[in-house]
């Protein structure tokens, strides 16, 4: 996967970021949003760790030092996590297909 940083200008002031992957900010908040409801129900881990295979994305809030995260194993979102706020979700199913 090709990533780059990407600065995107939103009319909302708290959308604005820095996405590292071809995404604009909204296609990456769709996709953590996507993968949050996607995970819901499922059991989720004490402690998250990244597949080895898995490319991480993130969004860099230029607003506060925060960050969100998505996890993509060949093409397909399997978690998505605020690290600071030690917030994780993962779609346990798709780990082992």
């Amino acid at each position: 996967m090709h990533t780059r940083n990407v600065n995107v200008k939103t009319a909302a002031q708290e959308s604005t970021g820095r996405c590292d992957s071809n995404l604009t900010t909204s296609q990456f908040t769709d996709l953590f949003c996507w993968v949050l409801a996607a995970s819901e129900g499922e059991p989720q881990p004490t402690i998250f760790t990244p597949p080895e295979n898995a490319t991480e994305l993130t969004l860099i809030n230029d607003e506060c030092p925060d960050y969100i995260s998505v996890w993509v194993v060949d093409g397909r979102p399997v978690a998505a996590a605020m690290p600071l706020d030690n917030f994780h979700r993962v779609i346990p199913s798709s780990l082992t297909k």
